[in-house]
């Protein structure tokens, strides 16, 4: 027992650190999301510098702050003003001696304006967090926009095209900036209800009634869009548990770009409105880093410790292919954060060792045989999670095969395309339907699935295993636009070249694990850090987990910005990648 709860304080005490040691400053950080973001920041342990032309509400922000015994300082900056960007940037740089991680965000009337400050904005603050951060060869920088980035006829034609330039800027800094160490990426949030948002509209209205009207657009019911969620988004991007996430759009907008809307002209020209409006602020966030949390008492620091250890608290889990690679990973990670973990999988003797070594260590753990091509035994492990625990809270399909690599189409074997097509597709249709049947009386649920970096770019991976993850990113949004109805989020996560044991197995020649690893890092634009399965079971559990209750219908990528650009390697790196890439469900 003395040794349970002394993993159990260890692991608190990370999830405490989260952001610990970093320096975030945020511009726009006065109101609205750039507040929330600045007191979630504050809340993991980092020292916050918020940048805003409102000074008075930016101060006020700060002494709050300041009060709770967390690090934070005002000072005053307008976003179109490269003075003035390049002043805050310096300001945090010289009083905590280094810049780690930066956020971006603004809005304004006309097209001129709004270019500036939106799109010349981020631009500023991308080149100037860049600046002090590629001497110290590390750094997260993130811009937070909207879904005007991704869909048209949601916002003003300066503002959609200001978002879209802005998702170009991403792609094209994470493409550079990753051979330093320095990840960056985007959130699109859709409309959040701020108190500037409704102030712009122009005429009186409460929030709940707004809150009706944005609704309404969403096919995930049952929650409402909050500045929290996206600060919630904005923290996991800025934290080590994104290491190799890059070049990323991270949309929250519980499934609204996953299909053609559901409401008609009049609530559509509401959504527009309110999405127009909310972005009248906005924040610039550049993320700086310290090393202590100061709070007032350390009944606050376990109160939080607490809340972040649990995160899974209670949430029954079901992982197909969890006996080992990115599925063991998950599931000791979920362990850890409170989950009730099934594994379920064919390697029989490894899954029960996985759950021997959970429930050893004090986890609730089972094990199930399942072949995920049958649909019986899909439904039987699906029962018994159901049964054992009462529901069913997170499905990870994540069983997967891959087929031998051939130099092209014509030598391809049909035998293995069907082969790959019902584990890596059917399987993956079969626990999202059997998860959906028992989640629907609940009104909640989360189902997440394993694609691939070959989801989102062609010639990484052999034909039938590229297929298969493009159907399952299409099947991904079919479901969260249909489940959404009923509470339940349906993402998937799409890595880039892992090195499992199955993955090492499959090449059929011998050949060690760090030149693998070092073959695999050759197709990644971030430099400094090998994506691990560790890293996959992150993001899965991120979007498992509450603090992405509002994402649905999203294809999470971690592959170190490699789908922003074309690939810097030669066609013999690319050969070999291509075995990695191709592995990623192992």
């Amino acid at each position: 027992m003395v040794f349970l709860a002394s993993k159990i304080l260890s692991f608190a005490v990370l999830m405490l650190i989260r952001l610990e040691g970093k320096v975030a400053l945020i511009t726009g950080g006065a109101s609205g999301i750039g507040e929330a973001t600045a007191r979630l920041f504050a809340r993991h342990g980092a020292r916050v510098v918020v940048a805003d032309v409102q000074e008075e509400l930016g101060r006020a922000v700060c002494d709050d702050l300041r009060a709770g015994g967390a690090p934070a300082a005002f000072v005053r900056c307008d976003v179109t003003v490269e003075d003035d960007v390049r002043g805050a940037v310096d300001a945090a740089a010289a009083e905590h001696g280094r810049l780690d991680s930066s956020i971006v965000d603004y809005d304004a009337a006309d097209f001129d304006r709004v270019l500036a400050v939106n799109l010349r904005g981020a631009f500023l603050g991308t080149k100037h967090a860049a600046r002090v951060m590629i001497p110290a060869r590390r750094g997260s920088i993130v811009t937070t926009a909207s879904i005007a980035s991704v869909i048209g006829g949601m916002a003003p034609h300066a503002y959609a095209c200001s978002k879209h330039a802005v998702l170009g800027l991403t792609r094209n800094a994470a493409a550079e900036l990753g051979q330093h160490g320095i990840r960056v990426n985007y959130v699109s949030p859709a409309a959040v209800i701020t108190p500037l948002a409704t102030k712009h509209l122009g005429f009186s209205i409460d929030r709940e009634m707004l809150e009706g009207m944005v609704g309404a657009a969403a096919f995930l019911k049952g929650v409402v869009l909050k500045e929290e969620d996206v600060a919630e988004a904005v923290a996991f991007l800025a934290s080590d548990e994104a290491r190799f996430v890059s070049g990323h759009n991270l949309v929250v907008d519980g499934a609204s770009t996953s299909s053609r809307p559901p409401y008609d002209f009049s609530v559509r020209a509401g959504w527009g409105l309110i999405s127009e409006s909310r972005y009248v602020f906005g924040c610039v966030l550049c993320d700086f880093v310290s090393a202590e949390i100061r709070w007032s008492s350390l009944l606050q620091k376990l109160s939080f410790a607490v809340f972040m250890l649990s995160r899974l608290e209670g949430k029954v889990a079901l992982i197909t292919g969890g006996a080992s690679g990115i599925g063991e990973a998950t599931a000791r990670l979920f362990a850890r954060h409170g989950a009730r973990v099934v594994v379920a999988d064919v390697q029989e003797e490894l899954g029960r060792a996985v759950c021997d070594d959970l429930r050893a260590g004090g986890a609730p753990a089972a094990f199930v045989r399942c072949d995920v091509t049958v649909e019986d035994d899909v439904r039987g492990a699906v029962d018994a999670a159901a049964a054992e625990h009462g529901r069913l809270d997170v499905m990870f399909n994540n069983a997967g095969i891959l087929d031998p690599a051939k130099s092209s189409i014509v030598d391809s074997d049909a035998a293995d395309f069907d082969r790959v097509l019902a584990v890596n597709l059917r399987g993956a249709f079969l626990g999202t339907k059997h998860a959906a049947r028992v989640m629907i009386p609940a009104r909640r649920g989360s189902i997440v699935t394993t694609a691939s970096i070959a989801s989102v770019i062609g010639g990484m991976a052999t034909h039938a295993y590229t297929c298969s993850k493009h159907a399952v990113l299409g099947l991904t949004r079919n479901a969260a636009a249909e489940l959404g109805q009923h509470g339940i989020r349906v993402n998937c996560v799409s890595p880039a070249g892992v090195i499992t044991p199955l993955a090492t197995k499959h090449l059929g020649f011998s050949i060690d694990r760090e030149t693998l690893e070092g073959m695999v890092g050759a197709a990644a634009l971030l430099k400094g850090v090998v994506l691990k399965e560790e890293d996959v079971a992150e993001a899965v559990a991120f979007l498992a987990s509450d603090e992405a209750r509002f994402v649905s219908g999203h294809n999470l990528v971690v592959d170190g910005a490699s789908s922003s650009s074309r690939p810097p390697f030669d066609s013999s790196a690319r050969a070999g990648g291509s075995y990695m890439y191709n592995c990623v469900s192992m």
